[in-house]
């Protein structure tokens, strides 16, 4: 029997909420089909932050890589720690230490009554966002000179080198291939950023002759939000920095439903990925049988499908749009169903069927 072994680290607030529930439907899924899907759990959060003052141990990102499938990350934020420093280094040090180049967001509106876009429920949307997260975010520092001072001075700047950008330009390629996508935006990056668009251009003309299927045109970032936000359907696959990514993702979230429904994949084609859960972590909501686990069930989908476990994908899709049909959800959505209770139709659902 062929089985799928996961980290998990569950977050913060509404995190370990979510995991429970995944963890149900995991464990549907191994009673029906012998699946073997494990998980092993982690503690690195806040409460783990405050009581060691460590964000997540080098020794976990040394060996997960070796021993385990992939991760899944729930939602890290606290306010018991304004600066949200164990957030920012348990994502900084896994992009680092695991070289996860690229992050995918898939975009996708299951049915028409989810989205609260107008004039685009008869469209089908169905798209990809890749960005570029390693030199993006890592490389990037700022400066504050004369700090509480009328004289104040703030330098921010990124960083980019033709070998990180050309890395990232042929995995997204690769994985574009993949995908069976092929038709690219890439998001300019502006004449304002002169010598890092020359870069970037350089290396997609070149490294997209090895793709002949695969199309790209150039927008800057204020047309594409201004296209998507009307023609969502006219799109397949964006391609950008982080900057860029993260409006496009914000805008596509509300396209397809809300933010209850996104995920990411963080990826090392090389080693591992990382499946992000891209709730807040909303702790005033933790425990109030009120929160949204679609976004968590679609990670765990896309984790069985990236790993061969169709079958199992599969039973997770179908269950879900059987709730999308009927109108069962949460209360975010405009339904009336609990946490709990969303999850036992979900598992119910692939007992069944």
């Amino acid at each position: 029997m062929s089985s799928v072994r996961i980290a998990v680290i569950a977050g913060d607030g509404i995190g370990p909420d979510l995991i429970s529930q995944v963890e149900k439907v995991s464990n549907t899924l191994n009673r029906k089909y012998n699946s073997g899907i494990e998980f092993s759990s982690f503690p690195y959060s806040a409460d783990y932050y405050i009581k060691s003052g460590i964000s997540i141990p080098d020794e976990f990102i040394h060996e997960v890589g070796h021993n385990f499938d992939a991760i899944l990350l729930g939602p890290l934020g606290d306010p018991r720690i304004a600066d949200m420093k164990h957030a920012r280094e348990i994502i900084y040090k896994l992009r680092n230490r695991l070289s996860l180049t690229m992050s995918v967001h898939p975009v996708k509106l299951f049915q028409s009554w989810l989205t609260t876009q107008k004039d685009i429920e008869s469209k089908r949307v169905d798209y990809l966002v890749i960005k570029e997260i390693f030199e993006s975010t890592i490389a990037s520092s700022e400066q504050i000179f004369n700090k509480d001072k009328e004289s104040a001075l703030i330098l921010q700047s990124n960083v980019f080198t033709n070998k990180n950008i050309r890395n990232f330009i042929q995995v997204a390629f690769d994985y574009i291939h993949k995908m069976n996508r092929t038709k690219v935006c890439f998001i300019d990056q502006g004449l304002k950023f002169r010598h890092s668009q020359l870069a970037w251009n350089s290396a997609i003309s070149e490294i997209r002759e090895k793709y002949p299927e695969i199309t790209i045109a150039n927008k800057y970032i204020n047309a594409a939000i201004k296209d998507l936000l009307v023609n969502p359907d006219e799109y397949d696959v964006f391609l950008s920095t982080a900057e860029n990514g993260d409006v496009i993702s914000a805008i596509s979230s509300v396209t397809m439903g809300g933010y209850g429904l996104s995920y990411s994949i963080e990826i090392n084609p090389e080693l591992i990925s990382v499946y992000r859960i891209m709730q807040a972590s909303s702790t005033k909501l933790a425990g109030s049988n009120t929160i949204n686990p679609f976004g968590a069930f679609l990670a765990l989908q896309q984790i069985l499908f990236d790993l061969g476990f169709t079958q199992e994908s599969t039973s997770i899709t179908d269950a879900l749009m059987a709730n999308f049909s009927n109108h069962w959800v949460t209360i975010d959505m405009g339904g009336i169903m609990g946490t709990e209770e969303l999850t036992d139709y979900i598992c119910d659902h692939i007992k069944t069927n």
